[in-house]
Formats: C-alpha cells, structure tokens, sequence
C-alpha cells in the first residue's frame, strides 16, 4: 500500500475526508480495510474503550509458525583428529599461561617493593652548595649551606607522633588496671564487712 493511500485511511478515520468514493474505494480493497480496522482498533484501545475485541492469545499463531520453519540440523564436525588436537594443545599450554601470569605478579611486586625502599629511603644524602667566586671579582666566604629535607622531617614528625600516640595508649591502659584494681578492692572490702553487720 502507497504512503498516500495510507494517508488517506487515517484521515477517513479522523472524518477529515468523509466522501462515497473513498468508502467504497475502502469497501472493494482488502488491504485498505484491513488499514482501516487497525486504525479504529488502535483508537479504540488507545481511548479504553474496546479492550474485549483484543485477542492476546498467541501461542497457537507462535506454534504454527514455528511448524512452517525449516528444521536445521547442525553439521558434524568436519575432523575429529582436529578438534582433539586444538584440545591437546589447550590442555598443554594451560600450565604456562597460568606461570606467565603469576611470573607477571611477583615481578610486578618486586617493583613496587624496590620502589617502595627508594621513596622511603632514610639515609638521604645532604646536599651541600658551595658557593664560588662571583662573576663581578669579589669575593664571598665559601660555605656550606644545609638545607633541611621536607621529606626527613616529614618522617621525623611522623615517629614523634607514634611515640607520642603509643605513650598515651600505655597510660591509658595503666589506668584501666589501677581502676580495675581499685574497683576489686573495694568490692572486697564491702564483702568483708557485710558479715560483721
């Protein structure tokens, strides 16, 4: 059916175009009532108002269907010497890829380990500038200037934080016992002197 003819039904449908000619242009073809059922079914679902006229019953048009369908039926294996071979060959090389992949581990762990020891390095060379003759002729005293590694103190910092921090942990777990110890000497004491009451 042509996109005009098409176009034709939907506005017959609307009452757009309502004349003789193209009722009975619709009456004498069948696609163009079968366009013109579908078009009023999809209006009238669409409003709520023909929900009984729907057949949701499909599975006797799926059977049939699938009756009509050629059946395939799949090949044989062309060579059955190749496929166990391929399973031969899969079975032998398994092995190895599990050791390149494990192989591929560790040494990605020990590279992270020997970088690791660069960056936390303790022993880190002082860096010492001398200062040489200046290009104008006079003369500067020649020192040696120390400049303080971030890093170093950074670390320093950190080792006074956990000695301070394990301090406090130690003093807070001797006042536990000594609570505990106060708390059991005075629950004795009560027992002791409730039977002379």
């Amino acid at each position: 059916m042509s996109e005009n003819k098409s176009e034709t039904v939907s506005s017959v449908v609307d009452n757009y175009q309502a004349n003789d000619e193209l009722f009975e242009e619709l009456l004498n073809d069948s696609e163009l009532s079968a366009t013109w059922g579908r078009y009023h079914l999809m209006g009238d679902v669409m409003r709520g108002e023909n929900s009984d006229v729907i057949n949701l019953e499909l599975s006797s048009q799926i059977a049939a269907a699938i009756a009509d369908e050629p059946t395939i039926l799949a090949p044989r294996t062309a060579n059955n010497f190749t496929s166990k071979v391929k399973a031969k060959v899969v079975q032998f090389a398994k092995p190895f890829g599990q050791m390149a992949i494990a192989a591929s581990a560790a040494g990605l762990m020990v590279m992270g380990v020997q970088q690791n020891a660069v960056d936390s390095n303790d022993a880190l060379p002082i860096t010492q500038v001398v200062k040489p003759i200046p290009l104008g002729g006079i003369a500067e005293p020649v020192s040696l200037n120390f400049q303080p590694n971030s890093r170093t103190s950074e670390k320093q910092a950190f080792v006074e934080q956990q000695r301070r921090f394990q301090a406090l942990l130690s003093d807070h777990q001797q006042q536990i016992k000594l609570s505990s110890v106060d708390v059991n000497n005075t629950l004795q004491q009560e027992k002791a002197e409730e039977p002379a009451k």
